[in-house]
């Protein structure tokens, strides 16, 4: 996705995503490479659909709680250039106002 369509602030960071997908039968890990207050990319060999819901949970480096957002899966990319990682887009299209607010303040202040 080029950088002249995101909305939102995006900061490369290493985040670890916990979550469960719409069937909530146990729990996948995924590393986040980056993130904004909008979603994330999650660098993952075990991809799921587009459209596909999720319960994600995560913590960012230097914040103090962990966060929560449910997420719908907005891109995959199954067959990745040797210079990408193989993974999925996130759209976060629910969170906590808090979060929002906290996860915003941190991204500013690295911008």
């Amino acid at each position: 996705m080029g950088e002249e369509l995101r909305r939102h602030v995006r900061r490369s960071v290493q985040v670890e995503f916990r979550g469960r997908d719409a069937s909530g039968v146990g729990e996948l890990s995924f590393q986040g490479a980056d993130v904004s207050v909008g979603g994330s990319f999650l660098s993952a060999n075990l991809l799921l659909e587009q459209g596909e819901p999720l319960s994600l949970e995560f913590r960012v480096p230097g914040l103090p709680r962990v966060m929560r957002a449910q997420a719908r899966v907005a891109w995959v990319r199954r067959f990745p250039a040797p210079d990408q990682q193989g993974g999925m887009g996130v759209e976060f299209v629910a969170m906590p106002h808090e979060d929002q607010e906290l996860l915003a303040r941190y991204l500013a202040a690295g911008s």
